[in-house]
């Protein structure tokens, strides 16, 4: 009878030190299964960010005179907006870009200087040369 009950005990002392290493593994991997994907989203946050300041570039492009704010943008599994504002006077403008994937936000802050040279050598046909320059860029978001 008291072989049995020594086996019994080491049964169950085996068994309870399986289970919490077993426990502490399973808890283990979701945290690495969790922090890799806060960082797949967070670099899925920044590129929207940044595709969003190359958008406004785009827009400037276009128009120089653009100032103004887009509302959430949808693109692949996540979204971005941008806002164009004045700064320093009406040449240099701020560009704000926020990309947002899951809870992942990153905002881009960028300042460019926008030049409009307009060539009126032929009064019929001026030619319009727009000049881009971003001359600081800034990241907000985890380290």
């Amino acid at each position: 009878m008291g072989s049995r009950g020594v086996t019994l005990v080491v049964v169950i002392f085996v068994t309870t030190i399986v289970l919490l290493l077993g426990t502490a593994l399973i808890n283990m991997s979701t945290n690495e299964y969790l922090m890799g994907s806060y960082a797949r989203d967070y670099t899925a946050a920044y590129y929207l960010a940044e595709g969003g300041i190359q958008k406004a570039l785009a827009i400037l492009k276009a128009n120089p005179y653009y100032r103004g704010e887009m509302s959430w943008q949808t693109l692949g599994a996540g979204q971005y907006k941008i806002k164009v504002a004045p700064e320093y006077g009406n040449y240099t403008v701020k560009i704000e870009s926020t990309g947002k994937v899951n809870k992942a936000e990153v905002l881009l802050t960028a300042t460019a200087e926008v030049n409009v040279e307009i060539d009126e050598t032929d009064p019929q046909n001026p030619q319009v040369n727009i000049e881009i320059r971003v001359v600081n860029w800034d990241y907000k978001g985890p380290n």
